[in-house]
């Protein structure tokens, strides 16, 4: 299945909040709370809220970043 290339910009967005929520959430809570009981479940948790938080961070903050590499470099990123 192929998603037509208008979609690049989102699926990059929500590519790149899934995964980084996912390993900051985990990381984050292991060093805060530790490996307690409803462990599993806390993470689950707090990753909903840092996609919820991630996702819209992203689609802001990408195009920004995109901008400031491209005038810093000279290169269209």
């Amino acid at each position: 299945m192929k998603v037509s290339p208008k979609y690049a910009g989102i699926m990059m967005g929500v590519i790149i909040s899934v995964g980084m929520s996912f390993f900051m959430s985990f990381a984050m809570l292991a060093l805060n709370v530790g490996f307690v009981d409803g462990f599993l479940h806390l993470w689950m948790r707090a990753w909903g809220v840092g996609f919820g938080v991630g996702f819209p961070a992203a689609a802001i903050i990408v195009p920004v970043a995109r901008k400031v590499v491209s005038k810093a470099t000279g290169l269209a990123v």
